[in-house]
């Protein structure tokens, strides 16, 4: 039999929806020094790994326990600035006498590890690569470490944003009327509910495919109706709108299966990224701590209209 997966708590580093650049949303970053205590190490860091990291230490902090059983990370798109540093150097000193810092700490896991290094962990360390679904890739592994007998994990997403992607993705032809964005966002999975747990993890879906809008309509119905739910036990529907028109257009669709359903969206102030959600579902437990209306609420989200998810929490 599954166990219940509650979330005890939950951190964010990320955007106020105006700080940035032309077409990017930087996070408004905390004082670090206070966070990572260690000056050589903290030097050492790069944006993503400081935010992460960061990020990570403080929903540790305040889930009052760090005894954790595993940590559970994910990004889309990894180390950028750590990437184009040792891809510049590549260049500029014609492939000879390379330093090899910035390659070892541009890898997908330094995030995870810098945090087992730190809190002294020698469990479970993964960290998920997955496009638009890594976050909840390391969702549902977290989930499933706890049905089989973890108690609690640490599972968290960053990704971060550089001129240089943004320059790329508008080539590309990607960024029609959309804002990209960064953060980092961690929470803490656990078998036991505490007095201050706002939400159970109720369950998380993935599909891919650039699906019709009935056919994503059939698979959000198929997940209610797994979880003994209709559209009218949803108190409120969260989206992944990013200002693309074909991109929402599937969100209109999605808002007429709960009529009776308060929206709201977090793209407009996180911007768009791969692990986004991951906003959306720090932003959803926000509302369930700060709501005493809503029982259920239900997360969509699409990456490109390719990578698409369903999160779904319950209040406690």
């Amino acid at each position: 039999m599954k166990r219940p997966c509650y979330i005890n708590s939950f951190a964010s580093i990320h955007p106020d929806g105006i700080t940035g650049e032309s077409g990017m949303l930087h996070a408004v970053e905390p004082d670090y020094k206070h966070i990572i205590t260690n000056a050589n190490m903290r030097r050492r860091m790069s944006h993503i790994v400081r935010m992460g990291v960061a990020c990570g230490l403080i929903c540790l902090e305040q889930s009052g326990n760090k005894n954790i059983d595993a940590i559970i990370t994910a990004t889309g798109l990894g180390c950028l600035t750590d990437t184009e540093k040792f891809l510049d150097n590549l260049i500029e000193n014609e492939e000879q006498l390379l330093n090899p810092s910035a390659f070892i700490q541009s890898t997908f896991n330094v995030i995870g590890a810098q945090i087992a290094l730190i809190t002294g962990s020698h469990s479970y360390n993964n960290t998920y690569v997955h496009r638009g679904l890594s976050f909840e890739s390391a969702l549902i592994d977290g989930m499933m470490r706890i049905w089989e007998g973890d108690n609690l994990v640490l599972v968290g997403a960053a990704d971060e944003v550089l001129p240089a992607g943004h320059t790329i993705l508008k080539r590309l032809g990607m960024l029609d009327n959309i804002t990209l964005g960064e953060g980092s966002q961690f929470f803490t999975l656990a078998a036991e509910k505490e007095l201050h747990t706002v939400a159970e993890l109720a369950a998380v879906r993935t599909f891919t495919g650039e699906l019709s809008s009935e056919e994503i309509l059939q698979k959000i119905k198929i997940f209610l109706t797994e979880n003994n739910l209709k559209p009218a036990d949803i108190q409120h529907l969260i989206t992944g709108r990013n200002g693309n028109t074909t991109d929402d257009l599937v969100y209109n669709v999605v808002e007429q299966l709960f009529p009776s359903t308060s929206y709201s969206t977090f793209k407009d102030i996180c911007g768009e990224y791969p692990t986004a959600s991951a906003f959306g579902m720090w932003k959803g437990l926000n509302l369930l701590k700060e709501s005493g209306d809503i029982r259920y609420l239900l997360i969509y989200n699409h990456y490109y209209n390719i990578n698409h998810s369903l999160i779904l929490l319950r209040k406690c």
